[in-house]
């Protein structure tokens, strides 16, 4: 074998390493956490059958996409509120993070009680809006 043969042989293989490391990508780091501490703000509404639902409490949990298990308590709740005609919940001080936020309360229209939930990923400490959909109990 020529040295011109080990030479093509040679950079046939590190062409064949180039596309393989190449090719690979770096996993996602994925937002965890959750919490206070941050300059995130949360403005929560709760909604049923596409109308606001304005006598209602919403719960936070911090760190989590999932609802509490039984017997675990939320860390966080505040009362709805009504800014311009808009019954809002608001959460200050939060961090990036995961979320899982509850709603509970009455709708005033359908005469009847409501809840629901849904998780949020807060991905940049800034003021987002989020609607949790509710549903009769």
């Amino acid at each position: 074998m020529s040295n011109f043969d080990t030479m093509k042989n040679v950079a046939f293989i590190v062409f064949i390493l180039l596309m393989v490391l190449g090719s690979c990508e770096k996993p996602q780091n994925p937002i965890s956490g959750g919490g206070k501490g941050g300059n995130g703000v949360l403005s929560i509404i709760p909604e049923h059958a596409n109308l606001y639902v304005d006598t209602c409490k919403i719960f936070i949990k911090y760190g989590t996409l999932d609802a509490p298990a039984a017997g675990v308590s939320y860390d966080d709740s505040a009362w709805v509120h009504m800014v311009d005609t808009i019954p809002v919940a608001t959460f200050r001080g939060l961090t990036k993070g995961l979320y899982y936020i509850y709603a509970q309360g009455y709708h005033v229209i359908y005469a009847a009680k409501v809840k629901g939930g849904l998780n949020w990923t807060l991905s940049k400490q800034d003021s987002e809006t989020v609607f949790v959909p509710t549903f009769t109990y």
